[in-house]
């Protein structure tokens, strides 16, 4: 099958609508012919004319999985198995089989108020403290990584996606990974990556949810060089540039984007808490 192929069946599962494409994987939704159950089938083809650089795009879905599987919180997604082929004895496709969600993510449909996102927030807090506890890492956090499948939100309607940079805490990675405008100063200094580099990337996407904009960051969208931490201005406090917007609410966001991480709070879970706390007091408000 080539790679710009839409099948009708792939590694046993009956395609049954094509859903999106990313970093050269094309996401289905596909039928188990046994059970009849429907999921989420991300697909990957190693194509040989871009070489050993288009082998890491299959690493990542073999990433995912990893840990996917050592992982299980409601509020990220399930993954169902890990399929390959491998001809000659070598891996040239690779498929993720997950959940389903039948939803957009928070960037393409956001969330009208701020009661919505606390919600939302306080969710994903909690599933990436799971996946601390567990000893790894996201890496990649943001609002493009966040599903929301269901209209109203309600315990634990978020789902975190996209585990494909996710690592151990602590490992240091051969290359710089992250997103421009979410990226920690650690991620492009290719430092450790640990729990307190999800609470800068979890910062950086409270921030840009309430505030529409990205907070300054040593990668700024659109540039292909990071700053140094010391290049990088002051980020205006989201409470300044939101009229009424809760200051607890303001100061959390600006210590989780504190550039030294040892300033940030001390664990995920401690801001699942506040959140919690900040949405049974705060004022409901468009956003």
């Amino acid at each position: 099958m080539g790679a710009n192929a839409i099948a009708d069946e792939l590694f046993g599962y009956k395609v049954v609508a094509f859903l999106g494409e990313g970093a050269r994987s094309k996401l289905y939704a596909v039928k188990d012919r046994g059970s009849g159950d429907t999921y989420a089938l991300k697909h990957v083809i190693y194509d040989e004319r871009m070489g050993d650089k288009d082998d890491r795009f299959l690493k990542q879905v073999v990433n995912e999985y990893s840990t996917l599987k050592e992982v299980e919180h409601p509020a990220i997604r399930r993954v169902i198995a890990l399929k390959r082929l491998t001809p000659l004895f070598q891996v040239t496709e690779v498929a993720l089989v997950l959940e389903l969600i039948d939803s957009a993510t928070i960037e393409e449909e956001p969330p009208k108020n701020l009661k919505q996102y606390l919600q939302i927030f306080a969710d994903v807090a909690d599933g990436l403290a799971h996946i601390h506890e567990r000893g790894f890492v996201h890496g990649d956090m943001k609002l493009g990584n966040i599903m929301l499948p269901t209209p109203e939100p309600n315990a634990h309607c978020a789902k975190i996606i996209d585990l494909g940079q996710s690592c151990k805490a602590g490992t240091v990675k051969e290359r710089t990974q992250g997103s421009p405008g979410y990226m920690a100063p650690e991620q492009a200094a290719r430092e450790p990556i640990t729990q307190w580099t999800d609470l800068y990337n979890f910062g950086a996407t409270m921030y840009r949810a309430l505030v529409h904009d990205y907070p300054e960051t040593v990668l700024v969208p659109g540039e292909k060089k990071p700053r140094r931490p010391e290049q990088v201005p002051a980020t205006m406090p989201p409470a300044d540039r939101v009229p009424g917007l809760d200051s607890d609410l303001s100061d959390l966001v600006m210590d989780c984007l504190q550039l030294q991480a040892t300033r940030r709070p001390k664990s995920m879970r401690a801001v699942a808490d506040q959140l919690r706390s900040i949405k049974a007091s705060a004022r409901d408000m468009a956003v």
